[in-house]
């Protein structure tokens, strides 16, 4: 467990009154502990409060916490007020947050929604414990990548996304840097381990190029052969059989289902598989090339992702999740 002086640094740390800006030195000065500084904002006051979480190699938790003299009163922490349940105005028209959960109920079934939320905290557990710092260099650089990856390619561009999104400067700072900085985690966590990720799930990573249409669920599975599939697909389009959508696409092994990738990677280039049943009709595929996955850039950060994933998943089973609405058979964690 954490010893005296520890302890009395870590007082020290929060009267300081410079929590945020002395906490790096803290933990340098005891790297064996996780420590994880919790910030309040009381919503009363506006006033910030601090808290210390201390972890030791034993698996044990100490909190700390510190209140100046003159602070807020104890009875009035965690006061809300009224308005903080309101989620949305339109109009005058009042949308409180037990409401818009309840219009957002349905997507337990897909649980999409969910997943992402217990994935943030534990990622922002992750940071507070062990922070990713950016230069002012590697954030303008995350900046301009950011807003590429948006098509915000004009100052009048991004000035419109974030009026539209309610977004000032510092806010849009802040979600950069921490998409930046969760990056620098997902690398962190896969470091030195890519190569035998690969060597067992390499395969999942194959690609294919191809061209493909979907059919109409009335159009009858009609297999044009491999040298007239484009014509075909333009004839079908043409009389209302063939579905909109892309025609190229390059795919990956994992993202088919076993019997879509074994037909689409064992066929040779220039053949057509399928059909393939979907949704709204079935599904032809012309394949063009089939690659197996090397080590470039993209696939590091494909395989650092499925890497990055496997952990946090397994974060998650150990994690204590708490939901404050929603049923306990569906909230329960």
């Amino acid at each position: 467990m954490a010893d005296g002086r520890m302890l009395a640094e870590a007082v020290g740390l929060l009267s300081a009154g410079a929590a945020e800006r002395d906490l790096a030195a803290f933990r340098a000065d005891h790297p064996a502990a996780r420590v994880r500084l919790i910030r309040q904002r009381e919503e009363y006051d506006g006033s910030l409060h601090h808290a210390l979480l201390i972890k030791d190699g034993d698996g044990a938790t100490i909190s700390l916490s510190w209140c100046p003299d003159r602070a807020l009163p104890w009875p009035l922490r965690g006061v809300h007020r009224a308005g903080e349940h309101l989620l949305l105005r339109v109009n005058g028209v009042e949308t409180p947050v037990a409401r818009a959960i309840a219009c957002l109920d349905f997507i337990w079934d897909e649980s999409r929604l969910a997943d992402r939320l217990i994935t943030d905290s534990l990622v922002r557990e992750l940071l507070e414990e062990a922070p990713e710092p950016l230069t002012d260099a590697e954030l303008q650089a995350a900046t301009d990548a950011f807003r590429r990856a948006r098509g915000l390619l004009t100052a009048g561009a991004v000035r419109e996304w974030m009026d539209r999104n309610h977004l000032s400067h510092p806010e849009l700072e802040e979600l950069v840097a921490v998409e930046a900085s969760v990056a620098r985690l997902r690398s962190r966590v896969a470091g030195g381990q890519v190569e035998e990720w690969l060597a067992e799930h390499g395969h999942e990573l194959d690609v294919a190029r191809v061209a493909r249409v979907e059919f109409a669920a009335g159009a009858g599975p009609r297999v044009p052969d491999a040298d007239g599939f484009l014509d075909a697909a333009e004839r079908a389009f043409a009389d209302g059989t063939a579905r909109p959508g892309d025609v190229f696409a390059t795919l990956r092994r994992g993202e088919l289902d076993q019997e879509t990738a074994d037909q689409v990677f064992g066929a040779t280039p220039g053949t057509v598989v399928g059909p393939f049943p979907t949704e709204r009709g079935h599904l032809l595929i012309k394949v063009l090339a089939v690659e197996p996955a090397v080590l470039d850039a993209t696939v590091r950060d494909l395989a650092e992702r499925r890497i990055f994933a496997d952990w946090l998943e397994r974060r998650r089973s150990t994690a204590k999740i708490e939901w404050f609405w929603g049923t306990a058979d569906r909230t329960g964690g």
